[in-house]
């Protein structure tokens, strides 16, 4: 019998060293597990968009039309040269009258400055 009771404490403390080394192998793992989740700092790449570069935005398109007048352009004639409907030549307008490039002559003919 106390040959019994001494093996039986032998796998017991033989089981709590493997457990000691299995908890110590499953921090390990879930260290390595955190390091591969946190996905790596990407490079910010700035790209200059084709678009302006190659076609003229609808202010500019505006802004023509209305240097080419010398009297000055009105919404429906700004609109039958280019096609725009009217909000967008209203906000081109509004965005021309801040930069200061054009101004109204009269309530709805404006004029290049």
């Amino acid at each position: 019998m106390k040959e019994l009771k001494k093996s039986l404490e032998k796998v017991a403390s033989d089981l709590k060293k493997i457990a000691g080394q299995v908890e110590r192998l499953a921090g390990k793992l879930e260290a390595q597990s955190k390091a591969k989740a946190k996905p790596a700092k990407k490079t910010v790449v700035n790209k200059v968009s084709k678009k302006t570069a190659t076609q003229p935005t609808a202010a500019d398109t505006v802004y023509k039309v209305i240097a080419r007048l010398k009297k000055g352009a009105s919404m429906a004639a700004i609109k039958q040269k280019t096609g725009y409907d009217n909000r967008k030549i209203q906000n081109s307008v509004y965005k021309l009258k801040k930069q200061g490039k054009i101004k109204s002559e009269i309530k709805g003919v404006y004029v290049k400055v």
